[in-house]
């Protein structure tokens, strides 16, 4: 169920702010946001875990 709800909220976050910079104009400032979870099976790898926000002025 936990995967599921994250599943979900990160679909909506990525499609809210994808339309974002499509609706900006020449004169206004974007703000974007985005988070990664990935696992790797190599061995002496870590887990991938980030959160990455731009902002555009």
């Amino acid at each position: 169920m936990r995967k599921l709800c994250a599943a979900i909220l990160s679909a909506a976050i990525c499609l809210s702010v994808s339309g974002a910079p499509a609706w900006a104009s020449e004169h206004q400032s974007t703000l974007s946001a985005g988070y990664l979870h990935a696992r790797t099976n190599a061995p002496g790898s870590d887990n991938l875990n980030g959160i990455n926000v731009k902002y555009r002025y």
